[in-house]
């Protein structure tokens, strides 16, 4: 982790007192020159860092929404982490040396999606990731991004109340406008060089503020802020999403999760577009198999059995 990082995991951590600067370059092995440098750049990102003279700083959240502690006891074992603002919850992760850590911000002002697109994060979204030790064969780590669609589902039905349609392989749609999408990434071991664990990113809009071009394809689960806090438990929210996911993860193999994916399945018998490469076609949705795969035909009437990491999946108008 750089020096900016470290810090910004030091006050996270110790956000219920102030740290002095003496005392954070010493934890961190920097200058006290190095913790200011930093703080400084953290405070430019928009993290809101509280400092008192001959005190010393501590991390600050301004959204009632979400409350550490609770999050942490009812999370006992992972190192739950909070921010208004970080660049990316999913790079933060990965970047962490915690086997099991949640990572949870407002806004993110470099969230990645699919195939290395930006993904767009402004405030009122909520931003998690869950880094998690890979405790299962490699091979079915694929499955991963449709068993967290199940996980939000579940979540997102129990808490709000409000059934979302999953569209095949990571995003959440509420109607026919995109709630969510889903991002799951691989950590590499720096001495073994292997998968060690994964870490699996999830953007819901809360009350996110979209712009008209947005509107016509991406929607938010509340109008404003007041609304959400009125309506939302979003502190349950998050730990319905890590248990049902952690559950599901340690069923495996069990695939009967996807009996609930093809339940909820936004696609199933619908005329889509497969975006391939530079390649597109026209299709339809035969079905979901026990991979997790989308298999299609296409107008001559042959089958392809197509992988997430091949392909976008459009709908036909």
């Amino acid at each position: 982790m750089t020096n900016k990082q470290q810090l910004l995991h030091a006050l996270s951590c110790g956000r219920d007192r102030y740290q002095s600067g003496e005392e954070l370059a010493r934890t961190l092995g920097i200058s006290r020159a190095a913790v200011w440098k930093a703080i400084e750049r953290l405070r430019d990102e928009g993290h809101l860092i509280e400092g008192k003279s001959r005190v010393g700083y501590r991390l600050i959240s301004l959204s009632p929404l979400f409350d550490h502690g609770r999050l942490s006891r009812e999370l006992a074992g992972w190192d739950v982490q909070l921010f208004d603002t970080i660049d990316s919850t999913n790079r933060y992760a990965k970047a962490l040396s915690s086997e099991r850590a949640v990572v949870i911000a407002l806004s993110q002002s470099a969230g990645r999606g699919r195939l290395g697109r930006s993904f767009y994060s402004p405030r009122g979204g909520l931003y998690l990731s869950l880094r998690l030790p890979i405790s299962f064969p490699i091979g079915e780590a694929m499955l991963l991004t449709s068993m967290a669609s199940v996980a939000v589902h579940r979540a997102l039905l129990e808490t709000t109340g409000k059934e979302c349609a999953i569209k095949w392989v990571n995003d959440l749609y509420l109607g026919e406008k995109k709630v969510c999408g889903i991002l799951t990434e691989g950590v590499v071991g720096m001495e073994s060089g292997q998968l060690s664990s994964v870490v699996v990113g999830i953007g819901i809009n809360l009350f996110s503020a979209l712009d008209e071009e947005l509107r016509e394809r991406a929607t938010s689960l509340y109008e404003s802020e007041e609304e959400a806090i009125g309506d939302l438990d979003a502190n349950l929210l998050v730990i319905r999403i890590v248990e049902y996911l952690t559950a599901l993860i340690e069923r495996l193999p069990d695939r009967g999760y996807l009996s609930y994916y093809r339940t909820y399945s936004l696609l199933t018998d619908r005329d889509v577009v497969v975006h391939q490469g530079r390649e597109h076609f026209e299709a339809r949705v035969v079905e979901i198999d026990d991979e997790a795969h989308l298999v299609v035909a296409d107008r001559e009437g042959e089958i392809h059995t197509l992988s997430s990491a091949e392909v976008t999946i459009r709908l036909a108008r």
